[in-house]
């Protein structure tokens, strides 16, 4: 491999480890309540209120209640203390009857609102208790009859309390409402000084870091867009490597409620914090810290499309891993679509409109593997559906295995289902070449007892196709060992032989009689294969942790030879799924790490060629989630990827057969007159256009530097 693809292969794909981290908080004031004392005398009687066992909460919950509206409560502290000038004089209702006036009575301390610390307003009070009772607020009771409620007002003191004389005053500015007591084994007021503080908070609603390419984008929402513009003045961003080392990087003004960072360098980890600031200039919200790892979303590729419109049409919803393989169509007028399938059926996408469109929906058993290929104006789908479901048997929309499914699509708005072949009932894989159908991993039926069983069906099946593509008819078969992909090559068919890692070659030129000529081990868990063009060369890939794509010579099926081998940075615990060849690349749907490209015209040394990355889950990583299927045979050059969570992608590969990182003039060479480009660009003399930018950014660090100067006279050098 030359020093360049190396180069390339380092610097380049740096898989994410973290692709998206998510937070969220409640559509809610908090509320925190302490008791300060130099013992804990006092408590709560739990009653499933906000705070301070459970015994506090807004006065708007109240019996439906004060005027005074959550958001607007205060920051209180209640000053408890039995000295007679610390005392509050207030009204005193019935806890039988609220709307009885028992008459003034007394409450042992003060309350004050501190929202503005260089204002400290004193506020009303009442409280309810007994009819019989001494109109002191003195509750003795730790029983549940004991309701000498207190209420804070939002109001001024009025020390005669004349202001709520003959009102309802649960109706009217109640701010909080609670229910103590004494903690058991305690006395009342056995310390003192002591205080109850209540501290009102706004926390921020959906606060998310998300990659994006080669960045990180910030999220985030104010529950309330009134309470945002009365109590917020601006926000900050701040950013570490650490937790512990967080420095500020931005101001953001009220309604942009975003920062994308592009400040970043690939394969670092950083750490992010949200915090709003008052009219004050003082931090009233602070987020909590979160982490990811950068990573580029793609290379060399532009998504064009996404469609995920499947959840609407699921007869039954099977989560989040709703689709499965893909394939493509082009009908008579030129027209392209995707033929991506899902739990339930295939989806027919019109690719070629804007914006893309689902035309038809053929529905199917059900089954997570659905294959789909297509012969004249056919669609062949294949399904591993192997025996009824015995909870889903009742259901009205089950529907039993169907072996191949033959679908006329000559009108792909208006798809007509003409035929079932029923040969087999589950097939994991179905490939077309050359007007025959390939049937593979076929071996299991279901017997009437719901019980698997098998009945010795081929491992290979072929199917004519040629004379009469709307009724298959069976003309060969070969047994001996379970195959789950295979793909064909004139009159070779390669077949991957998963369970004893190893590769078959089988002589089809006689389609009744496959014969087996070769046969190989080497390949780990051998899944798919894809032959080169020019048939000299064979791809293999591994469907298990760490499994490479490797290249074969298989010029000579008597002297089969290993070449290459490649794996993305950052994949070694992770699995490729499909591969197609077209002209000098191979196309991959490798699961977490999407869409992979890799540029095989030197079959000795494969290199990174582009990448798009479909699967921005957060979490633990699924080996076997996100990219299972791609299609890059379009005429109009689009590739096709089906993500299991996320749907269908359209992506355009712009990368040339003549493109080099670092050639920014264009002339195929990487040279001193590159160099000079690139400073031009630094010292802001000339402004890159994108092509520019994209082939000067050699280290991929979305700017250009003089890293990039430096690592481009490696390359000359060397």
């Amino acid at each position: 491999m030359g020093p360049f693809c190396i180069l390339l292969k380092w610097r380049i794909m740096f898989k994410i480890s973290w692709i998206f981290i998510l937070a969220s908080f409640l559509l809610a004031r908090d509320l925190e309540v302490n008791f300060l004392s130099n013992d804990d005398w006092l408590s709560g009687r739990s009653w499933g209120g906000q705070a301070f066992y459970n015994s506090i909460d807004y006065g708007s919950a109240f019996i439906g209640s004060s005027s005074l509206e959550y958001f607007n409560a205060s920051d209180i502290d209640i000053h408890l203390s039995q000295h007679p000038d610390s005392v509050t004089h207030c009204w005193v209702y019935s806890s039988v009857n609220p709307e009885l006036v028992l008459g003034m009575g007394t409450f042992p301390g003060t309350v004050y609102d501190v929202s503005n610390p260089n204002f400290s307003r004193r506020l009303n009070l009442i409280f309810f208790e007994e009819e019989n009772g001494d109109l002191h607020w003195n509750p003795e009771s730790l029983s549940d009859g004991d309701r000498e409620y207190l209420m804070v007002m939002y109001s001024d003191y009025d020390s005669t309390g004349l202001i709520y004389e003959n009102t309802l005053a649960y109706n009217q500015d109640v701010q909080y409402f609670c229910w103590l007591k004494r903690q058991i084994g305690s006395q009342w007021f056995q310390s003192e000084p002591a205080s109850l503080e209540f501290r009102n908070y706004w926390t921020i609603d959906e606060f998310e870091l998300e990659l994006g390419n080669g960045s990180f984008i910030l999220n985030w929402a104010f529950e309330l867009p009134e309470v945002e513009l009365q109590e917020i003045q601006y926000y900050q961003v701040y950013r570490g490597a650490s937790e512990n080392q967080l420095d500020y990087i931005a101001d953001i003004d009220l309604g942009v409620n975003f920062y994308e960072d592009n400040d970043v360098i690939i394969g670092n980890e950083y750490y992010y914090q949200l915090k709003a600031i008052d009219l004050n200039d003082v931090i009233i919200i602070e987020t909590e810290i979160l982490s990811g790892q950068t990573s580029l979303q793609s290379f060399n590729t532009t998504l064009l499309n996404n469609w995920n419109n499947a959840h609407e049409n699921l007869l039954v919803d099977y989560g989040p891993k709703t689709y499965n393989d893909i394939w493509g169509y082009t009908d008579q007028n030129g027209y392209e679509y995707a033929l991506i399938g899902t739990w339930d059926g295939t989806h027919i996408v019109n690719i070629s409109s804007d914006p893309i469109e689902e035309v038809a929906f053929v529905p199917g058993s059900f089954s997570t593997h659905r294959d789909i290929k297509t012969f004249d104006n056919f669609m062949y789908i294949g399904t591993e559906a192997n025996m009824p479901d015995p909870y889903l048997l009742n259901d009205e929309y089950f529907i039993e295995p169907q072996g191949v499914q033959v679908i006329d699509i000559s009108n792909p708005s208006d798809p007509v289902e003409l035929n079932e072949w029923d040969g087999v009932v589950q097939s994991h894989n179905i490939m077309e070449a050359d007007g025959y159908l390939y049937v593979i991993g076929s071996n299991d039926l279901y017997s009437n007892d719901g019980m698997q069983e098998s009945w010795g069906i081929d491992d290979l099946i072929i199917l004519d196709l040629e004379n009469n593509p709307s009724s298959p008819v069976k003309v060969g078969g070969w047994s001996g060992e379970y195959l789950h992909d295979v793909c064909i090559d004139g009159d070779i068919l390669y077949g991957c032989a998963i369970y004893s890692n190893s590769m078959m070659a089988f002589d089809i030129s006689d389609k009744t009689n496959p014969t087996l000529i070769q046969e190989w081990s080497g390949i780990q868990k051998a899944h798919a294969c894809w032959v080169s063009e020019d048939s000299n060369y064979l791809f293999t890939a591994s469907e298990t942790a760490g499994g490479y794509v490797i290249s074969w010579d298989v010029s000579d099926l008597n002297n089969i030879s290993y070449l290459d081998e490649w794996l993305p940075e950052g994949a070694e615990n992770y699995s490729v799924h499909n591969i197609f060849v077209k002209d000098n690349y191979l196309y991959m749907s490798y699961y977490i790490f999407g869409l992979q490209i890799i540029d095989i015209s030197d079959p000795y040394n494969l290199s990174m060629a582009g990448f798009y990355d479909t699967y921005r889950q957060t979490g633990d990583l699924y080996t076997y989630d996100g990219a299972w299927g791609t299609y890059p045979y379009f005429s109009s050059d689009k590739i096709v990827v089906s993500d299991r969570q996320s749907g269908l992608y359209v992506i355009d590969f712009i990368l040339d057969n003549n493109f080099l990182l670092g050639d920014v003039n264009g002339d195929n060479n990487i040279d001193i007159f590159d160099v000079i480009i690139i400073v031009e660009f630094i010292l802001n003399t000339e402004s890159p256009d994108d092509q520019e930018f994209t082939l000067s950014d050699i280290n991929l660090d979305q700017t250009i530097d003089v890293l990039d100067i430096l690592m481009i006279i490696e390359v000359i050098l060397s």
